[in-house]
């Protein structure tokens, strides 16, 4: 009984001190800075000094407000700018090119001298035609008189006239001829081609200019035939041109074949395409886009604020420093902006940068805010959110590209977050990666 009491007050005693020892302080500073190391690998660094403890940082995010705009659904299609009419000039008659008039883009009318040949040959054939055009009038004028008197036949009177008729002929001839000399425009329009130089002696029917009509321009598509009821002669078309950014041009539908290309299925459809700016030429290639129908005042959003990460179509708020995620029903896709039918109000605010790899309830705020504790604020990063540094493990990099500037996540990355976060088997989140592929890059405007 007595060594039972002796080793219960022993225990009691040890419990003591280190009650004692912990209200002096003892071992605080290794709690402390074990528990600050354990917090700085699980969260990483902390931004703002002056947060409770333990608590995450904001992770900075930039957002869109929903608003209400046009969009319009059309057929998409490429082809080449042509102009309306594009002739050959060429020389009628031979000679050598002693003057040129006109250079390449300049513009001419109907009738405007663009070269002139050598005259001196075509002159002298002129002089001649009509020397000899005054001795066939003399022997006609002789042969009629005598057969009027009834002294010379009626075959002499004839080859007398014919041969009088053939050189007045063949002094028109010389005439025209002579007028040649002068290379003119057939048509209004621009020089497009210049193929001689002064001193080229040229053919007749050898080509020396070429001249082009360039208001409007032309340009044939060829439309698939199931599209055709969606189109019709004089609908509008918007028209954009790589060599020409930021700019967009409208057309119109002026000729629709009657028939369908039987090797192809497409029908070929003529667009006008008006251009007082002077910019667009022949030869370019554009990309056109007949609006089958539109929405006026609808809400929308960028089409970047699409979550990648799901085959769904999702997207994430800003909601009081938390992301939430939101399921939308698309409606038309026009560009970089896709219509929203329902999941969103006006004003929303839906993130369009730094939205990959965010969870619901996630804290975030938006880039610019100041932080708190005047810490520097940390760039913001196209398809991660979170801070500066090196990318992490299963994120996209910089080579992979989407349209509407976002990183098209790596199929490798996204199988393993797919099997690791969402417990999905190998093969599903391929087959999920593949729709999610085929929904972003092949749903447009074309489909």
């Amino acid at each position: 009984m007595r060594q039972s009491t002796g080793k219960m007050l022993l225990a009691v005693g040890t419990l003591v001190s280190s009650i004692a020892l912990g209200a002096c302080g003892g071992g605080s500073d290794t709690t402390g800075k074990e528990g600050g190391r354990g917090r700085e690998a699980a969260g990483g660094r902390q931004w703002g000094g002056g947060g409770a403890a333990g608590a995450t940082a904001a992770i900075p995010v930039k957002a869109e407000a929903v608003q209400r705009g046009d969009v319009a659904l059309y057929v998409q299609t490429h082809a080449r700018l042509e102009a309306e009419r594009w002739v050959s000039v060429v020389a009628r008659v031979q000679g050598m090119v002693t003057e040129l008039a006109v250079e390449e883009g300049d513009q001419v009318a109907e009738g405007d001298v663009l070269a002139r040949l050598n005259k001196e040959e075509l002159a002298l054939r002129v002089e001649q035609a009509e020397v000899a055009l005054e001795q066939a009038a003399s022997t006609y004028d002789r042969t009629k008189a005598l057969y009027d008197r009834q002294l010379v036949s009626e075959e002499e009177y004839d080859a007398a006239w014919h041969q009088m008729r053939n050189i007045e002929v063949n002094l028109e001839e010389a005439r025209i001829n002579l007028d040649h000399a002068d290379v003119i425009a057939p048509i209004s329009g621009t020089v497009m081609q210049r193929l001689v130089e002064v001193g080229d002696v040229v053919r007749a029917n050898d080509q020396v200019f070429a001249v082009a009509d360039l208001d409007p321009l032309l340009a044939r598509i060829h439309v698939p035939e199931k599209r055709m009821r969606e189109i019709s002669k004089g609908q509008d078309a918007r028209i954009e041109v790589d060599s020409v950014p930021d700019r967009t041009f409208v057309g119109r539908i002026r000729m629709i074949s009657p028939g369908v290309d039987p090797q192809s299925g497409t029908v070929k459809v003529t667009l006008e395409i008006p251009d007082a700016t002077g910019l667009l030429k022949p030869g370019m290639f554009a990309t056109f886009r007949i609006v089958t129908d539109r929405h006026q005042g609808t809400l929308v959003v960028p089409k970047k604020a699409l979550v990648l990460e799901t085959d769904e179509d999702d997207v994430f708020v800003f909601s009081e420093g938390t992301a939430r995620r939101v399921r939308i029903q698309p409606g038309f896709v026009d560009g970089d902006m896709v219509e929203v039918v329902s999941g969103l109000a006006e004003g929303d605010l839906v993130i369009t940068l730094g939205q990959e790899g965010l969870k619901e309830g996630t804290r975030i705020r938006l880039a610019g805010q100041a932080v708190q504790g005047g810490e520097e604020d940390p760039p913001v990063e196209k398809g991660r959110p979170g801070f500066s540094g090196e990318r992490g493990a299963g994120e996209p990099g910089p080579a992979s590209s989407f349209r509407g500037g976002r990183a098209f996540p790596d199929s490798a990355a996204f199988v393993k977050r797919a099997q690791e976060q969402r417990g999905l088997s190998e093969s599903e989140a391929v087959e999920r990666w593949r729709r999610m592929k085929e929904r972003f890059g092949t749903r447009s405007e074309s489909d």
